[in-house]
């Protein structure tokens, strides 16, 4: 059997138990599980719908009569630890997990954990570095949002272009929180300290430690800052080359990319709109959205704004890093299916 086991209900787990649940057939998989650890009657409707979407609730021994008097039939975790073969923590105890859970389990497993929690393992982007995935490895950190759109546009016009990069700085304008959360907004613009002496903040530096791990060094620098708005993050990015460059090409090489959009909105709402009417549970699953009236090209600069699908973009790299596990010679093939997901402009 091939099983899988999401941890977590949250902006990350939610969306990505439904489309293992709901494609399971087109990946070969058998049955996705998923751990929710406290019952809560105003997120019944959330686990009734992933119930319905063909996944199976898990929960703590302590907590299972409380979630059948909520009407589900749930199985204890423990089961599910032994039968399932990948496990996807959505928590942000990932490296705690591994800790205290994962590390007494069998280690032919694949474990993966998202992008805050840095050291967990290497890290995995669909579609930035896939010969990274390997059966003697069991754990991945799966990149987060911002990582996976700021190493697209690296690969994208640096590396598979075959320019080097002298240096890339980017600046991260994060949205408060997601549309889904009441913690954590900001009622006005937050700057996010610079902790790290050479890349700044942790974006930089996650951007260069998933390319170094394929020998690949690169000068990168970021910076953020946290915006009063629920819709998107948005990337401001500047490239400077040793070559030269012109921007009808850079428009080509982004229009080769199938992992980047394009488009001519101006505002995330707008953008955020889009995904909520035509994304998966409302998400974008491309790495990035460029705004393509934003690029410019000065002095061997390539200078633009990206929108970012927080939380969307890193679905797929999940499911990639679990279906390469099952299937190894035809995993790229089955992750055609989400094909219709991806958007080349909107």
């Amino acid at each position: 059997m091939k099983n899988v086991l999401v941890v977590g209900t949250g902006t990350i787990g939610e969306p990505l138990i439904g489309l293992l649940a709901q494609h399971k057939e087109s990946l070969g998989i058998d049955n996705v599980y998923f751990f929710k650890r406290t019952p809560l009657s105003d997120e019944k409707g959330k686990v009734e719908s992933l119930v319905r979407k063909g996944s199976k609730l898990v929960s703590t021994t302590d907590a299972l009569n409380d979630f059948k008097s909520l009407g589900f039939e749930p199985e204890d975790v423990e089961n599910a630890y032994d039968n399932c073969q990948v496990i996807i923590d959505c928590t942000p105890s990932g490296n705690d997990n591994w800790e205290n859970i994962y590390t007494k389990l069998d280690s032919e497993k694949r474990f993966m954990a998202q992008g805050s929690e840095h050291g967990f393992g290497p890290f995995f982007a669909w579609g930035i570095n896939n010969e990274t995935l390997k059966n003697d490895c069991n754990k991945y950190l799966i990149a987060s949002c911002n990582t996976h759109n700021i190493a697209s546009i690296v690969k994208s016009f640096s590396i598979d272009a075959g320019r080097d990069l002298n240096e890339g700085r980017f600046v991260c304008l994060r949205r408060a929180n997601d549309v889904s959360q009441n913690d954590s907004f900001s009622p006005s613009p937050t700057i996010t300290k610079h902790d790290n002496q050479e890349f700044g903040t942790h974006h930089a530096r996650d951007v260069y430690e998933l390319f170094e791990q394929d020998g690949i060094k690169l000068n990168l620098f970021s910076s953020a800052i946290k915006l009063p708005t629920q819709y998107m993050h948005t990337l401001w990015f500047n490239l400077a080359f040793k070559d030269s460059l012109e921007l009808n090409d850079v428009l080509t090489e982004l229009d080769k990319n199938e992992f980047l959009m394009s488009t001519e909105k101006l505002s995330s709402n707008k953008v955020f709109s889009f995904g909520r009417d035509h994304g998966y549970h409302g998400r974008l699953l491309s790495h990035g959205i460029i705004a393509i009236d934003s690029l410019h090209v000065k002095d061997n600069n390539l200078t633009g704004y990206c929108f970012t699908p927080q939380d969307g973009n890193a679905l797929l790299s999940s499911v990639a890093a679990t279906v390469n596990y099952f299937y190894e010679d035809t995993w790229k093939e089955k992750m055609e299916v989400f094909n219709q997901y991806l958007f080349k402009q909107i």
